[in-house]
C-alpha cells in the first residue's frame, strides 16, 4: 500500500512538472511575438522615416531580421509542438531559421560597430563608411553566414517522423567539432563583439562630450552641429542599450551552449526548464528593439507619437469620405 501511494504521488508530480514546462513552452512564444512584430513595424515605420544615414539604415534592418526571425521561430515552434510530419524540405528550412537569426544577432554587431566609427571617427566614418558600403558589407555579412551555415544544410535531415538530425558518418564531427562552431557563430562572438563595442561607444562618448565642452569654451558652436551631435548621441545610447540587454539575455544561452556536453544537470524537469528559460530568454532579443527604443530615446518617443498621429488623421479623413 504504502508502494503504491509513494508511485502515485510520483505520477503526480511528473504529471504537474511535464504540465508546467508545457504550458511555458506553448505560450512563451506567443508574447514574444505579441510584443515584437507590432513591436519591430513600428521600429520599421520610425527608423524609415527618420533621414536616410547607415545608422538608420541598420537600425532598419535589424528590424526587419528580429521581425523575421520572430515569424519563421514561431512556425518552427508550432511544428515542433503540434508534432507535424517532418520530410528533408522541413529540417533545411530549419537551417534557415537559424540562419536568419544568426544574421539578426550579427545585424546588431554591425550597428554597434557603424556607431563606434561614427562616435570615434566622425569625419572619417563619413568617408570610408558610406550607405552603399554599409549595404555592401550587411550582404556580405549575409554570404558569410550562409557558407557557415552550408555544412549544416546539407548534413541534417529528417530520421524519424518527427525528428531532423545528421547521419551516422558524421556524428563525430557534429558532436566534437560543429557544436562548438554553431555555439560560436550564434552566440559566443557576438556576445563577446557585444561586450566590447558598447564599452567603445561609451568611451569615445565621454572623449566627445569632454571635446565638446572644451570646443564651446573657446568657439561658438553652430545650431545645426549641436543638432546633428545630439542626433548621434541618442543613437548610440539608444544601440548601448540594445546591447547591454542582448548580453543579459545571451549570458544563459552562452552557459547552456558550454555545459550541455558535460551534462551537469541530470533532473529532468531542472535541465528542460532551463532549456526553455535560456531559449526564450534568447529569442526575447528579436522582440525588445521596440521598448528599448521608446524607453532610451525622447526623439524615437516623439518620431512614433507623429506617426500614430498622422495615422490616426489619415484613418479620420477616410471615414469622412
Amino acid at each position: 500500500m504504502t508502494m503504491n501511494n509513494t508511485n502515485d504521488t510520483e505520477w503526480d508530480l511528473y504529471k504537474y512538472q511535464w504540465t508546467v514546462q508545457f504550458l511555458f513552452y506553448k505560450v512563451y512564444i506567443w508574447v514574444l511575438v505579441g510584443v515584437g512584430v507590432p513591436g519591430n513595424v513600428a521600429c520599421i515605420l520610425v527608423a524609415t522615416s527618420m533621414t536616410l544615414t547607415t545608422a538608420t539604415l541598420y537600425m532598419s534592418l535589424l528590424a526587419v531580421a528580429d521581425l523575421l526571425a520572430l515569424v519563421l521561430r514561431l512556425i518552427s515552434h508550432q511544428i515542433y509542438l503540434y508534432k507535424v510530419t517532418l520530410n528533408t524540405f522541413v529540417c533545411k528550412v530549419d537551417v534557415f531559421v537559424d540562419l536568419v537569426s544568426s544574421y539578426a544577432n550579427w545585424t546588431l554587431v554591425l550597428v554597434c560597430l557603424e556607431r563606434f566609427l561614427s562616435i570615434r571617427f566622425p569625419l572619417k566614418k563619413k568617408i570610408y563608411f558610406t550607405k552603399h558600403r554599409a549595404i555592401l558589407i550587411a550582404v556580405l555579412l549575409g554570404m558569410i553566414l550562409c557558407l557557415c551555415h552550408l555544412y549544416e544544410f546539407i548534413q541534417i535531415d529528417h530520421i524519424q517522423e518527427r525528428s531532423c538530425y545528421y547521419p551516422e558518418s558524421s556524428l563525430d564531427f557534429v558532436t566534437n567539432y560543429w557544436h562548438w562552431i554553431k555555439a560560436c557563430i550564434y552566440y559566443f562572438l557576438p556576445f563577446i563583439l557585444l561586450l566590447i563595442f558598447p564599452c567603445l561607444i561609451i568611451v569615445s562618448l565621454r572623449r566627445q562630450r569632454k571635446a565638446r565642452e572644451a570646443m564651446v569654451r573657446t568657439t561658438p558652436v553652430t545650431s545645426r552641429e549641436t543638432t546633428q551631435t545630439r542626433v548621434e548621441v541618442t543613437l548610440s545610447v539608444m544601440v548601448v542599450w540594445d546591447a547591454i540587454v542582448v548580453i543579459v539575455t545571451f549570458a544563459p544561452m552562452c552557459l547552456y551552449y558550454l555545459l550541455v556536453p558535460f551534462n551537469v544537470v541530470n533532473e529532468w524537469f531542472t535541465s528542460t526548464m532551463l532549456t526553455h528559460t535560456a531559449v526564450a530568454l534568447s529569442e526575447a532579443n528579436y522582440a525588445v528593439d521596440f521598448v528599448i527604443y521608446f524607453a532610451a530615446s525622447k526623439k524615437f518617443r516623439s518620431r512614433f507619437k507623429k506617426l500614430i498621429g498622422k495615422c490616426l488623421t489619415c484613418r479620420r479623413r477616410r471615414d469622412k469620405e
